[in-house]
């Protein structure tokens, strides 16, 4: 049984070790391995536990999705699981899903394997032209992704998919995303854990952002609803529907805020954050508010952002008070 895998950059490119004693001795698997494009084999839909999925160049330069037995992963051995080339940095292997992407000129199409079966083209509403898709959620054999059409900047529209992943249908339009360092994108929408088909997102009309939650993966999404008194038992003057709780969840402007809810699937229905109340969100402020109800009543219990931890399934919560030092840069 495998212990540790380890992929080392070095000028030439990526290599990819494997080791079999915890760590002691390294094996040499693959040299042009695309880094963090490798995954393991899945409990209940890969056959073999031994089976590894990569991105890897071959000797014209183009790349291709592979698998191999983790015993013999020479280049004769491995094995292509997509006909022709895909883009480079495109493979994903996620639950009961493998997606690639392949870009022709200046057409790209997306192609989706269900439980490792042959790849079918997906297939977006006929008014959808996506320049960039994400994959925000493959739980319950469902897929949820964010897609920036030809005319968004920054903001996605949210889709489902049926259960083999193929066809897809519009939920939430105008999610609030933001290009990382590095070209990473952020879409601000989480997923709750603990409690299955529960999800946040950010929205973002008319340059103002507000906060939605839905119970039941994206078909109705609602506002967060404000609690009736702030955190000495004064009464509030948030009433709705002009006012709502919105909370920071993926990122932040102000690199003071970390933009992180917490949840855990160990404290199901726990949900912490920082936000404001108001008409919209608002990068400086971050009051922290709490559910035990999975977001139907929330109270305020700092008037600054904490760090959380969880222990006892919720029974204990920790809350470190922030530092003066960005939490960006702690990270």
């Amino acid at each position: 049984t495998l212990n540790l895998t380890s992929i080392v950059s070095d000028p030439a490119g990526n290599k990819l070790f494997a080791s079999t004693d915890l760590g002691r001795k390294w094996t040499l698997l693959q040299e042009r391995v695309t880094k963090d494009r490798i995954f393991w084999s899945v409990s209940g839909v890969d056959l073999d536990p031994d089976l590894v999925h990569m991105e890897m160049q071959d000797s014209s330069g183009g790349y291709l999705y592979v698998t191999c037995l983790i015993q013999n992963c020479s280049d004769k051995m491995v094995t292509a699981q997509f006909l022709g080339k895909i883009d480079h940095n495109s493979l994903l292997v996620q639950d009961d899903y493998v997606f690639v992407k392949v870009t022709t000129g200046n057409r790209t199409k997306h192609y989706v394997s269900y439980r490792r079966n042959e790849f079918v083209q997906m297939r977006f509403p006929k008014y959808a032209l996506p320049k960039d898709v994400q994959i925000v959620s493959t739980d319950e054999s469902q897929v949820f992704l964010a897609l920036q059409e030809w005319y968004q900047s920054d903001t996605y529209n949210l889709y489902q998919s049926d259960s083999q992943g193929v066809y897809y249908s519009m939920i939430l339009e105008n999610v609030r995303s933001t290009k990382q360092p590095e070209e990473n994108v952020l879409i601000d929408i989480l997923e709750v854990h603990g409690v299955k088909g529960v999800f946040l997102a950010n929205q973002k009309m008319d340059g103002k952002v507000t906060t939605c939650i839905t119970y039941n993966k994206g078909r109705t999404w609602e506002p967060l609803t404000p609690p009736t008194t702030d955190m000495n038992g004064k009464p509030v003057s948030c009433k709705v529907p002009d006012c709502h709780l919105h909370l920071h969840l993926r990122w932040a402007d102000n690199p003071y805020v970390s933009g992180t809810v917490h949840t855990k699937d160990s404290a199901p229905g726990l949900i912490m954050g920082a936000g404001n109340l108001g008409s919209k969100l608002v990068e400086y402020k971050e009051e922290m508010y709490i559910t035990s109800d999975c977001g139907k009543t929330w109270r305020q219990v700092f008037e600054e952002e904490h760090h959380i931890l969880y222990l006892d399934h919720g029974g204990v919560i920790v809350a470190i008070k922030d530092t003066s030092i960005p939490l960006k840069i702690l990270k």
